[in-house]
């Protein structure tokens, strides 16, 4: 980031509260000033709720880490940006785990009776400690001989996060363009895209022999590497600047798309992703990305 620019913090509280409100407002104005920086003005978002601050930091004297200490007993969630950069016009998300509160091939590897086994797989590809491919492999030949009318048992189980369905309502209705890309599975993932009326997804294929799965995945699997691919090629083919992308992700799978983006947002992420971006969701809903874009809601 220049430092010589204008950044705006944005801060959304967990719940709307007037005293806790007015206190973040006066520490943040504390901090900037206790430092030096040159403190531009506050604005309100959402009364009692989000608001945003606008300063200069010339010095690169600001770390958010040390206004979240000053801050311990509050439940809000930040994200630091430069103004002039804060419009965007493309969101990607992950899905599983960001977008639904499943993780898919867990459900379906439930009716098979081999749940803990998938499972025991797909949090060590979440927390970055197997390669995602090796991790999808493995799973998707545990699965082998289901029937795929279970697709359709996992659809029905579905629960989606808090604040999806307004989260992309609300960017169709300011001219976003919205890609889903999902290391999970059709057609899961289609459903979840027309549910939430999303304009793009990607995501991997099961192999099928008759109505059963064979073990195996069709074509490119959308790992870390593909993800990054997806948007590049979407900057590509939209005619779109990297600061011009919102990326949220939780796995360490989305690592690589999240540095592709001009604004990475860590959606109650795995802490190998908390640990590279300072942008986090951890206590309040999807629509405090539209706060985040300077979206009133």
């Amino acid at each position: 980031m220049n430092k010589n620019e204008l950044f705006v913090l944005t801060f959304v509280l967990q719940e709307s509260d007037q005293s806790q409100f007015n206190n973040l407002i006066l520490t943040t104005k504390k901090y900037l000033i206790s430092l030096d920086i040159n403190f531009k003005k506050n604005t309100i978002l959402k009364i009692n709720k989000a608001g945003d601050f606008y300063f200069y930091d010339p010095l690169g004297n600001f770390k958010l880490k040390n206004l979240k200490k000053r801050l311990i007993n509050s439940k809000v969630d930040f994200c630091l940006q430069l103004s002039a950069q804060r419009k965007k016009k493309l969101l990607i998300s992950d899905m599983d785990g960001t977008i639904i509160e499943n993780e898919t091939l867990n459900d379906i590897a439930n009716f098979l009776g081999k749940g803990k086994e998938v499972k025991q797989i797909t949090d060590l590809g979440l927390k970055g400690r197997l390669d995602f491919s090796t991790s999808l492999e493995n799973r998707v030949h545990l699965l082998k001989g289901l029937r795929l009318s279970s697709l359709e048992e996992a659809k029905r189980i579905i629960t989606f996060k808090k604040g999806a369905k307004k989260l992309f309502r609300v960017l169709k209705d300011n001219n976003f363009t919205t890609v889903l890309v999902s290391g999970g599975f059709k057609p899961i993932t289609s459903y979840v895209q027309n549910y939430l009326k999303i304009d793009h997804e990607y995501s991997n294929s099961f192999g099928v022999i008759g109505d059963l799965f064979d073990g195996t995945t069709n074509g490119p699997i959308i790992n870390a590497n593909y993800k990054e691919k997806i948007v590049n090629n979407l900057i590509k083919k939209l005619n779109l600047k990297k600061n011009q992308i919102v990326g949220i992700g939780d796995a360490a799978n989305d690592m690589n798309m999240l540095l592709s983006v001009g604004l990475p947002i860590a959606f109650e992420a795995q802490d190998i992703v908390k640990a590279n971006f300072d942008n986090q969701i951890n206590n309040t809903d999807l629509t405090s990305v539209l706060y985040f874009l300077g979206i009133k809601h």
